[in-house]
């Protein structure tokens, strides 16, 4: 995925960026204009990158905060790129592996209560308890922890 942006305003330690609108393609009823995601949560189109930004991994940063003649300058514009697979692997992780674990996880306390002969609806509410805390508890450490796991930015 490729997002396009002009570089408005620039410093050593930070460079703001305003995202170029897509417009709808006439009589498309896709939603290709829309972006998947909100690229770094601006509540505009307009976005500022810091040097050294947590929650960022750029894989060519001097195009950004270069000194030399190949960094940008003010009004050029610059694509982000992220990858494909890793946007999809990521929304996988974030979508589809809590529904699986939570699926599991009262399966498992059905199966138990079937098991110990206990009431199968109220096993199966403990293990989707269970289930959305573990869940919680892994966002909220991985929240915490390094940022490899987030996709690479790669600047054009």
């Amino acid at each position: 995925m490729i997002r396009w942006a002009t570089v408005v305003a620039k410093s050593p330690q930070w460079v703001e960026l305003e995202l170029i609108k897509k417009s709808a393609c006439q009589g498309c009823t896709g939603q290709c204009h829309r972006p998947l995601f909100k690229l770094f949560s601006p509540r505009n189109d307009t976005f500022r990158i810091n040097y050294n930004q947590t929650g960022l991994r750029l894989k060519n940063r001097h195009l950004l905060f270069g000194d030399d003649s190949s960094a940008r300058r003010i009004g050029q514009q610059v694509g982000l790129e992220i990858d494909d697979d890793a946007l999809l692997g990521g929304g996988f992780w974030f979508y589809v592996w809590p529904l699986v674990m939570i699926m599991v996880a009262m399966a498992a306390g059905h199966y138990f209560a079937v098991v110990s002969q206990q009431s199968p609806d109220l096993w199966a509410l403990i293990g989707l308890l269970l289930a959305l805390s573990g869940i919680f508890v892994h966002y909220r450490h991985k929240r915490h922890s390094s940022l490899a796991t987030l996709p690479e930015v790669t600047i054009l």
